[in-house]
């Protein structure tokens, strides 16, 4: 079997999640005391109790998703100690992924998100802007799309999802006008409820900020193929991944390229770490026969580590 481990990113944040995994599973809390530490607050309280406003705040869900994924990573590791062929995360979920991959320690990853996510909080604070979901349009019309709303204001496409599904990103004015024209060719538009214009020039200014970070943190060779977000290539030498976290702030995330690259490898189960199951549910579209997985609380982990016990035999 060839193996993809998968993780989410900033919208999978919700209150509550993992409670079940936060009573039975003692590295869950360590977890997130660790994070909690480098972080300066509570953030299990904040995950399990909320409100939402506060959770879902850029500088929070950051830290906690990654808490929550790494825990969920290391909770399936100990049941069942696989080894994936590919790792990849969608945008914060990238630094998840390099933990997996054993090219950042825990430490330096935890440091490394809790500076990022109040990086991206008061770039957005400084440049506010939104972003939305266009469907039903193959990538190029919706890249002439932002090129023509640029006029209204600045948008560009944020995220490649998946095949007819790009994300854009950039002030109120320029996502609207895309709207309008997404519409006008037949697309469908979603806005999304989100606190910024992220993996936009909006953002520029959390790039820069990261970019001096991560040259203080130890980057190692991945084990198995990395594939970065802002190129939806392979990466294995540690400056080359540090050049394109830096990047990826700023930039589009390269998904559709990241789920190709992995179909296109063979890759014939998946198993995606952390609260909800959009990634998973992103890589059926590029290979329907795929086996899919997600580790979220109990039962799922159990059902995972079942599975690819067998798959290790």
């Amino acid at each position: 079997m060839t193996i993809a481990f998968l993780f989410p990113g900033q919208g999978s944040a919700e209150v509550g999640m993992g409670a079940e995994l936060f009573e039975r599973e003692p590295v869950v809390d360590e977890y997130f005391g660790k994070v909690s530490a480098v972080l300066g607050r509570d953030l299990k309280a904040i995950t399990l109790d909320g409100p939402e406003e506060t959770l879902v705040a850029t500088e929070n869900a950051q830290p906690a998703i990654f808490a929550l994924s790494a825990a969920c990573l290391d909770l399936f590791g100990e049941r069942c100690p696989l080894a994936a062929d590919f790792y990849a995360g969608h945008s914060l979920g990238e630094y998840t992924a390099l933990y997996a991959a054993g090219a950042l320690s825990f430490d330096a990853a935890a440091a490394l998100v809790c500076l990022r996510g109040q990086f991206v909080a008061d770039a957005c604070a400084q440049n506010p802007g939104t972003m939305a979901a266009v469907m039903g349009l193959d990538d190029a019309a919706v890249e002439e799309i932002c090129e023509e709303a640029s006029a209204a204001g600045v948008v560009v496409p944020a995220n490649y999802n998946t095949p007819g599904q790009v994300v854009v990103s950039g002030s109120e004015a320029g996502v609207a006008r895309a709207g309008e024209l997404a519409k006008e060719r037949g697309g469908k538009f979603v806005p999304l409820k989100v606190s910024g214009a992220f993996h936009s020039p909006l953002a520029a200014a959390a790039a820069e900020r990261m970019k001096e970070a991560l040259k203080k943190i130890m980057v190692q060779p991945p084990a198995g193929v990395f594939i970065a977000n802002a190129s939806g290539k392979a990466a294995s030498q540690p400056e080359v991944i540090r050049d394109l976290l830096y990047k990826q702030i700023s930039r589009p995330v390269r998904w559709s390229e990241t789920l190709e690259r992995m179909a296109g490898g063979d890759v014939d189960a998946v198993v995606e770490f952390g609260h909800g199951r959009v990634l998973t549910g992103m890589f059926k579209k590029v290979n329907r026969d795929a086996l899919v997985f997600n580790v979220g609380d109990e039962a799922s982990l159990a059902a995972a580590v079942e599975a690819c016990r067998g798959f290790a035999l």
